[in-house]
């Protein structure tokens, strides 16, 4: 009764504001693909961008920077975003209706519509949990993420992010507009296809002799299979014993229904894994050809209909280690001990 009553004040808060949306809509669509691609910015590069302004309206995650980078981010429309989900922010703050796309779905049921919120929640606990425990960060492929603003400040760690010129420069700009402070960390431009990343990170000052948490967000599923084991093999080189390395991984199967949908999705030569069988035992080989350890790993929406996962978030850390409580990640949600 309690969700019929939300969907009904919903409605008819929705439906004269229906205008409204619409333009909020064509405000966001223009921004992130027409001013995005005058500016040389791949969509994609916005990631959980606007799932986290949505989830900090609904109180799902607070994100009160993401918020105020996104008002003077030029490829991303607060306005529109406001205008396209007004009516769902006033049912909410009424009845506390919660849409789909801003809810925390129980763990193993999520849908590809569904999977994101869960996903960067369970990224921040990562980091909160690991932060306190190494002496460096390094974020790959960065985007306009700012959880690593959030979770280093005022922390003795040292912050490296790296990305691509464009991106980058576009974040530091829209960061200065914005007042957010970011001058601990040190910011790499680098194009990871002709340039070498570990050259420009040691340059930077990057001590292997530290202990480091390597993260890579939707880093993993955007490279063919060959990038990916460089990867692997290289920030395996960078670390210490005891460093830590989170990642995902999408199926083959999500990888290619991507593709189909998506024209932008087929311009990159992407590699899945293979989740129709024992995906943590491929995982686990995966990474200790490196030299890792899994040491947690959550699946996303294997409990479907279709009762397989396609998207793995993993934590391994480089051999000859302390473990450390990796169960600790799991404050999110209920517990996953897949």
């Amino acid at each position: 009764m309690k969700k019929a009553i939300q969907l009904l004040v919903f409605l008819i808060v929705q439906i004269p504001l229906i205008p409204v949306a619409i333009i909020g809509v064509v405000l966001v669509m223009y921004k992130e693909y027409v001013v995005a691609k005058r500016l040389g910015i791949s969509p994609t590069t916005l990631g959980a961008t606007p799932n986290k302004w949505l989830m900090h309206y609904f109180g799902t995650r607070p994100d009160e920077a993401t918020v105020k980078f996104c008002k003077w981010l030029p490829i991303e429309s607060h306005l529109g975003y406001f205008a396209a989900s007004i009516a769902a922010i006033i049912a909410n703050r009424i009845t506390g209706f919660t849409p789909s796309l801003v809810a925390v779905p129980e763990a193993g049921t999520e849908t590809l519509a569904t999977f994101q919120n869960p996903k960067t929640l369970k990224f921040d606990r990562i980091m909160k949990v690991y932060v306190d425990q190494v002496e460096q960060v390094v974020v790959m492929g960065a985007g306009f993420d700012l959880r690593v603003l959030e979770l280093t400040a005022g922390k003795n760690v040292k912050v490296f992010e790296l990305d691509l010129e464009n991106a980058q420069n576009l974040k530091l700009k829209t960061l200065k507009k914005a007042g957010i402070a970011h001058d601990w960390v040190t910011y790499i431009s680098v194009n990871f296809d002709i340039e070498s990343w570990v050259d420009k990170l040691t340059a930077a000052g990057f001590d292997k002799s530290k202990k480091t948490l390597f993260f890579a967000e939707s880093v993993t599923p955007y490279l063919p299979e060959a990038a990916v084991e460089d990867m692997l093999e290289k920030v395996s080189e960078l670390s210490t014993p005891g460093s830590v390395f989170a990642q995902d991984f999408f199926s083959s199967e999500f990888i290619e229904s991507l593709q189909k949908m998506s024209s932008t999705m087929r311009a990159f030569n992407l590699w899945g894994v293979d989740m129709s069988g024992d995906t943590k035992t491929l995982i686990e080989s995966l990474l200790e050809t490196s030299g890792f350890e899994l040491t947690h790993m959550v699946l996303f929406g294997k409990m479907t209909k279709k009762g397989k996962p396609f998207c793995a978030i993993t934590v391994a850390v480089k051999t000859e280690f302390h473990r450390y409580g990796c169960a600790d990640v799991d404050d999110t949600r209920p517990n996953d001990k897949s």
